[in-house]
């Protein structure tokens, strides 16, 4: 059969594939097709190099620290949970709670003095800078306490309080004997003669502007106290004062602790000319910052914990003073200082607050912060200031005052119960508790953590060192974060924290503007969504067109609305900015007082 040789095999033999390769036809097609092949090639790789170069880049992300953009939880020990029933909080009690801090997508926990303590003011008067008062339970649960937060992912920050001692602290006891010229504590503290035992060195006051000196009967001198007579101030021009002080430092990083918040720092030095103004910051006050500051990154940890987990130590100085003073604090004379001066200008807020008044807050600090590259940060409560829902007369204005702290630049301090609303405790009205006068003035914030509609809030079985403040069985976590428990003020809080993790509000410009009763900013990094908040903080509603204001050139021509007050109250205005919700910025919005929304646009991507 033809084309089937002797083997069976059948098609074509060498010689016909000779011949058909050297056909002119076919020849010519496989040249045809192999410079189609190489001009396919080169135009894909040509296409690939203009998409490589002329794409939109990968938007850049800076290297922050942990702290930049944070939001820092600050607690106060002795009333956030009691585990033993003896009415005062614990370490134990942190511990169980580290859930529910977390869940308020917390960074880091911010831990007020747990030191022992008489307890003259609040905890703030130390007598060992090393260890753990009973009431609050042992250094074993402190310990523990570090490795829940760790494994959390949150950070520990401890208070600590370099400015004074309590009476009861070996170093004053011993420093009360000025006989035995031998004894090195005689100049621990601040000691001068009087003309006599009733008649001071100067006329220098404390901060709670009663007299600043008191007479000892066993040394003949008086003692200078920039706080209570029971804290008398260290002699911090004293070396070996200021060792010790390492020494107590170093204890706690060996601990794991994730950085401190330095409390009195406008007063860790006195004049040494008693005609001076004692209420005047001293140079040597820088310079002590700065020391601590490098004494914390030098710090040498065990091998075993160099591997586990890389340090990055935060250093805050809780100041109360204009932005300008404040930002000293970041840097004096070429040495680094404080990571975070505290800003405290909304602490200032109270009822009546215009939206002029809250535009010229967040000026003051955000040029400074501006002019100085550093990183801002905000509070509008702590352990020293009434609440904010006190300050505002309700809790009206809570979610607008959240939405505030939490899309504002740089880092967010808040004090515990402040996501829920709680109020001060009246204590003129307890007679079953007695306060000294000074600490009744400053006491209401500290009361008891409200975790249930039960007796005594849930934080004790025993009795409370402290009343509860009224309205705990309304406001309470668990009626607040119950199934069902709608958009209550601290699932609003979670919603706004969460929120604040996104790369626009981590480091995004800031651009504000006020129109009416209105503030309204941009905050937008590049390559990232843009976001307008705005919040009404006036009497009275207002229609503000946000194209119209000097921001036009930021904003696109419709937002979708991420996040609200939720205090809309008719039910057509509800549906209005409801979630999601797409708003045409170039047309008038209407806000009510309190009310307050976050709009979200994509950034711009073309090739060309």
């Amino acid at each position: 059969m033809k084309g089937k040789d002797d083997d069976g095999f059948v098609g074509l033999k060498k010689a016909d594939l000779q011949k058909f390769a050297s056909d002119p036809y076919w020849v010519r097609l496989r040249i045809i097709f192999l410079v189609l092949f190489a001009i396919i090639w080169v135009a894909m790789l040509v296409a690939a190099i203009v998409i490589i170069v002329v794409a939109p880049k990968c938007p850049p992300r800076p290297d922050q620290e942990w702290w930049e953009g944070a939001v820092i939880y600050q607690l106060n020990p002795n009333s956030f949970l009691d585990t033993n029933g003896d009415g005062r909080g614990d370490l134990k009690g942190i511990e169980e709670k580290l859930g529910y801090i977390k869940d308020l997508k917390v960074t880091a926990l911010n831990l007020g003095p747990f030191y022992p303590s008489p307890r003259e003011d609040f905890g703030y008067d130390i007598y060992d800078f090393k260890s753990v008062c009973g009431h609050y339970g042992t250094l074993d649960d402190f310990a523990a306490l570090v490795v829940a937060l760790h494994k959390q992912g949150m950070k520990l920050i401890l208070d600590f309080i370099p400015n004074h001692t309590s009476l009861k602290h070996k170093w004053f006891v011993q420093s009360r004997n000025n006989s035995d010229i031998s004894n090195t504590f005689r100049d621990y503290y601040i000691w001068r003669s009087g003309q006599n035992a009733t008649i001071p060195p100067n006329n220098w006051l404390n901060v709670y502007g009663e007299p600043a000196w008191t007479f000892d009967d066993a040394r003949k001198e008086y003692y200078y106290h920039s706080y209570s007579k029971y804290e008398p101030d260290l002699n911090l021009r004293n070396q070996d004062v200021i060792q010790l002080l390492d020494d107590a430092l170093n204890f706690w990083l060996e601990k794991e602790v994730d950085g401190f918040r330095l409390i009195g720092v406008e007063h860790l030095f006195e004049p040494e000319r008693l005609e001076d103004d004692n209420m005047k910051v001293q140079p040597e006050t820088y310079d002590l910052i700065g020391r601590w500051r490098e004494l914390m990154n030098n710090f040498s940890f065990s091998e075993k914990l160099r591997k586990s987990r890389r340090f990055s130590r935060l250093l805050i100085a809780d100041i109360d003073e204009t932005a300008n003073k404040s930002a000293e604090f970041f840097n004096h004379n070429g040495r680094p200082g404080a990571h975070l001066p505290t800003n405290k200008v909304l602490q200032r807020l109270t009822a009546p607050s215009s939206a002029n008044y809250v535009y010229s807050l967040l000026n003051e600090w955000s040029e400074v912060i501006r002019s100085n590259s550093k990183i801002a940060n905000w509070q509008v409560g702590d352990y020293n200031t009434s609440r904010v829902v006190t300050r505002m007369g309700g809790k009206d204005c809570l979610n607008a005052i959240n939405m505030l702290l939490l899309t504002l630049p740089g880092t967010a301090m808040v004090y515990n119960g402040d996501e829920l609303g709680m109020k001060d405790v009246v204590l003129e009205a307890n007679s079953n508790y007695s306060f000294p006068q000074n600490l009744i003035l400053r006491a209401g914030q500290h009361s008891p953590m409200q975790w249930s509609d039960k007796l005594h809030a849930g934080f004790t079985s025993g009795n409370p060192w402290i009343p509860i403040a009224e309205g705990y069985a309304e406001t309470n976590v668990e009626a607040e974060t119950a199934h069902g428990s709608g958009t209550s003020h601290v699932k609003v809080f979670q919603s706004l924290a969460a929120l604040k993790q996104e790369p626009s509000f981590q480091w995004g410009q800031f651009s504000v503007a006020v129109n009416k009763s209105v503030v309204f900013y941009v905050r937008q990094a590049e390559g990232f969504a843009g976001y307008l908040v705005a919040i009404n903080f006036g009497p009275q509603a207002s229609t503000v067109n946000f194209r119209e204001s000097y921001l036009k050139d930021m904003l696109p021509e419709e937002g979708e609305i991420v996040a609200t007050t939720h205090n809309f109250g008719e039910t057509s205005r509800h549906e209005n900015y409801r979630q999601k919700t797409v708003i045409n910025l170039g047309t008038a919005v209407y806000l009510k007082p309190t009310e307050g929304i976050v709009l979200k646009w994509e950034p711009k991507t073309s090739f060309f």
